[in-house]
């Protein structure tokens, strides 16, 4: 079947996309390989004949740190940093779909802020419930808490994993990590850490993400931090929106 002159379409079903030195497809169990299918979605690449996709320009769809933001689509951002794995900051509007976290891990212990390089390094408790600073080899009675929270985003192309600290936790809960810690042993049962947690989740939000790559066994992994969240504006998405629809219709 693999003829120059003939027109192959595949389509997969319930396969398994990864990233590993580009886009992957990966079959398992229930995939299922239809080819040349009658399926309404692929008669217009059956019309087109044997002429080639055009290729889509990824380094014109994202900046780096030092430059403007730019927003883009998880899957944009999966196939940028596989052709360029630099770091890079965009802006994002998602859906916040999961917060991975339980009543009492959503938060990290810090030394108290009687400096500003002291304020974000763990602490660690002692067996006397004193806490103790690697960093400035100091102990105190009681400590800060700043949050930690790894929550699973999700855009219209899929879904990411990113982690939020203590200033975009605030932004979002609009609590510190301190107040809820108090709840732990509140007599309060209904409003509990998680709970309060998750009145931020499936609603829209706009994030400002910095992207990096790490290895975890040997593998490149995505390393997504949020740096801001902000409230969708609305009118300026539509705006965008609408000056894509303008461009495309304009492509011949």
């Amino acid at each position: 079947m693999l003829n120059p002159d003939v027109v192959l379409i595949l389509v997969v079903h319930n396969g398994r996309v990864e990233y590993f030195n580009g886009k992957v497809v990966n079959m398992t169990s229930a995939t299922t390989l239809h080819i040349n299918p009658p399926f309404p979605k692929a008669e217009p690449l059956m019309l087109r004949g044997p002429l080639p996709l055009q290729p889509h320009d990824l380094s014109s769809g994202f900046s780096h740190i030092d430059g403007r933001y730019s927003s883009m689509t998880f899957s944009s951002i999966r196939e940028c940093m596989c052709v360029r794995p630099e770091a890079i900051q965009t802006t994002i509007v998602v859906v916040l779909r999961f917060v991975n976290v339980t009543d009492d891990d959503f938060y990290y212990a810090t030394y108290l802020k009687l400096m500003v390089n002291l304020a974000k390094k763990n602490a660690l408790n002692r067996p006397d419930d004193s806490w103790f600073c690697p960093r400035c080899q100091m102990s105190m009675v009681q400590c800060n808490y700043n949050y930690h929270l790894p929550m699973k985003l999700q855009d219209v192309t899929g879904t990411l994993w990113a982690t939020a600290f203590d200033e975009v936790g605030i932004d979002l809960i609009k609590k510190n990590a301190k107040e809820l810690y108090m709840l732990q042993n509140g007599v309060n049962t209904t409003q509990t850490p998680r709970v309060v947690i998750n009145t931020v989740v499936l609603h829209r939000y706009t994030f400002t993400l910095l992207v990096s790559t790490d290895t975890y066994n040997f593998e490149p992994k995505l390393k997504v931090a949020i740096n801001k969240v902000y409230e969708v504006g609305y009118i300026a998405e539509c705006n965008a929106l609408l000056a894509k629809i303008a461009r495309l219709s304009t492509q011949p």
